[in-house]
């Protein structure tokens, strides 16, 4: 079984950025887009979820959403923020985490 976890942290204050909306969407060879997993951070920033991929859902590209203009309460520049990744490895761990402000944001892939 893969794990599909993200950690954001805001950048403004060093905390953990918790009840951050976060959707994921599988996208097809034929570039149709479904939703395939939606939460919130949790009190730490987290999300984590454990996924039975079949040999289909690993040829797909997938794609992180998370909602950053919600969790912060001043104008932003940066309303959301889009990752895509695949996932071509069912028992792998697949880590995004993110830091996060209203101007911008930084990622890197963790194993």
């Amino acid at each position: 079984m893969a794990t599909l976890s993200s950690h954001l942290l805001d950048s403004t204050n060093g905390t953990h950025a918790s009840g951050v909306k976060v959707l994921i969407y599988q996208i097809n060879s034929n570039e149709e887009k479904k939703l395939f997993y939606e939460s919130k951070t949790d009190e730490g920033g987290r999300i984590l979820k454990d996924m039975d991929l079949t040999p289909d859902d690993c040829k797909c590209e997938y794609e992180m959403v998370c909602d950053i203009a919600s969790y912060f309460s001043k104008k932003n520049i940066v309303s959301e923020v889009t990752v895509k990744f695949k996932m071509e490895d069912p028992v792998k761990k697949y880590h995004l985490p993110l830091i996060i402000s209203p101007n911008g944001y930084s990622i890197w892939w963790s194993e």
